[in-house]
């Protein structure tokens, strides 16, 4: 019994640590394909720096806000036709207000959504 409590102990620690690493990246990020994760990369990416135009921030976290809003009233179509104008204008600002590197983090995180609203 005792040696079932340390195996126990052990894989919970093991999960512990390696769990926050599996939902989130190095750069602040948290990656599950869901919405309110990407406004929450938006706003990160906007606070770091890497999105230079407020502007810009406020254009994406508003398509976000909509998506969102669609999601909640069962239209997961529009959502969808949201998140691709949300894609299309990171693609439009990418290199110049956003940082080319998070730029490509947003897109694919905004694909994952996509994807899981597809199913």
């Amino acid at each position: 019994m005792k040696r079932l409590l340390v195996i126990l102990t052990l894989v919970t620690l093991s999960l512990t640590a390696v769990q926050p690493a599996l939902a989130q990246s190095g750069d602040g990020c948290i990656h599950e394909a869901t919405i309110g994760s990407l406004l929450g990369c938006v706003q990160h990416t906007a606070h770091e720096g890497h999105i230079d135009n407020p502007g810009v921030t406020q254009s994406l976290l508003a398509k976000l806000e909509a998506a969102q809003a669609a999601v909640d009233r069962n239209q997961p179509a529009v959502a969808i036709n949201i998140l691709q104008a949300f894609i299309q204008e990171v693609q439009a600002q990418a290199g110049e207000q956003i940082a080319s590197e998070h730029a490509g983090h947003l897109v694919e995180h905004a694909q994952l959504v996509i994807q899981a609203l597809s199913e």
